[in-house]
């Protein structure tokens, strides 16, 4: 008899690589998808903390999008860490950040994330359009170019 493994986000890290100068593609959400990702002063502290990383060499970031509830970011994996590694990082230190801010405290991510190899630059251009239209598939903005919550290290359109 055959056996269906568990689903659950133990069962996505199996298999999981962390490839130095590997293209990634990451999703991230919050706890119970709270859309609170875009009170004023939030998507600094999540793009601040991009830009740390860069600079400490654990990425290069492609592009950043801060959803209400989710977040979408493509970048270079740094030398210093696993994948793993660094959106365990991340996600505590802009946890912590946050729920200061908002004078909050409490589960601010959900456990699990989503990760995707990216191994051709086609991909890499599908996905950047992908995050850089979200906000606009999602019905926030009229044209993708009015969101304001977005970084990216190409001209778009």
């Amino acid at each position: 008899m055959i056996q269906i493994p568990n689903r659950g986000h133990r069962q996505l890290r199996k298999g999981r690589q962390s490839i130095h100068g590997a293209y990634y593609s990451v999703t991230f959400a919050t706890h119970n998808r709270n859309p609170i990702l875009i009170t004023p002063g939030t998507p600094n502290i999540i793009f601040q903390c991009f830009d740390w990383l860069e600079t400490d060499e654990r990425l290069q970031w492609i592009c950043v999008m801060v959803m209400p509830d989710h977040i979408h970011a493509i970048f270079q994996l740094g030398n210093k860490q696993t994948l793993s590694r660094l959106i365990q990082s991340l996600k505590r230190y802009t946890a912590t950040q946050i729920n200061a801010h908002l004078s909050r405290n409490g589960a601010f991510w959900q456990e699990n994330y989503h990760e995707h190899g990216i191994r051709h630059d086609e991909s890499l251009n599908k996905l950047v359009r992908y995050c850089y239209e979200n906000p606009f598939r999602e019905g926030l903005v009229a044209q993708p170019k009015d969101y304001p919550y977005w970084r990216c290290k190409f001209e778009m359109e």
